[in-house]
């Protein structure tokens, strides 16, 4: 039976999954040959409902999702998917990789509630071990996380450049008041 911990940080807060949609994959009304090649060339895409706080003892940060932020898990080929997983074992690195790759700079909740950028600017090879530092906490298979390490610090750069191209829109967490008398 696995243990939910709290961040020492919080004194309301545990770790929870993130609340999460699926994305519909645009095959319908495309004809059978497109909607084949769309399918196989795609990847589902995920919404987040609702922020998402999530500590980790491994940067002593209490990382926030915030919601609307889309993502489509980890980058695993998808020749190995039937081994791994892109919304299994790295899914919760690969949340916070990819909003790190997205932005350059992650939201962290502090003890009063309020939210704040953390690390920004620090670039892709920052982003590739927050990405192991957090699988290593969340699923300790150290291989896995080593092996997708390496697999980010080889091929990573082209994610990378595509994330600073796009310009996404700034997303941003609400306040969560941390004592009850807060509102």
């Amino acid at each position: 039976m696995s243990t939910i911990k709290k961040g020492p940080a919080l004194t309301n807060h545990i770790n929870t999954m993130p609340i999460l949609i699926p994305l519909p994959i645009e095959t319908k009304g495309r004809g059978p040959f497109l909607a084949i090649w769309i399918w196989f060339r795609s990847t589902r895409n995920w919404i987040f409902e609702s922020d998402w706080d999530f500590y980790c003892p491994n940067i002593d940060k209490t990382i926030v999702i915030p919601k609307g932020f889309i993502f489509d898990g980890a980058s695993v080929p998808k020749r190995l998917r039937g081994y791994l997983s892109p919304v299994g074992l790295l899914l919760v690195p690969g949340i916070v990789h990819d909003f790190g790759y997205r932005y350059d700079y992650l939201w962290v909740r502090r003890k009063d509630g309020c939210v704040e950028k953390w690390s920004q600017n620090m670039g892709r090879h920052f982003w590739d071990d927050v990405f192991f530092k957090v699988g290593n906490y969340v699923n300790g298979v150290f291989i896995i996380n080593f092996l997708a390490w390496v697999a980010l610090i080889l091929g990573g750069w082209f994610a990378w450049r595509g994330n600073r191209k796009k310009n996404s829109p700034e997303l941003k967490p609400e306040y969560k008041p941390q004592n009850d008398n807060e509102t």
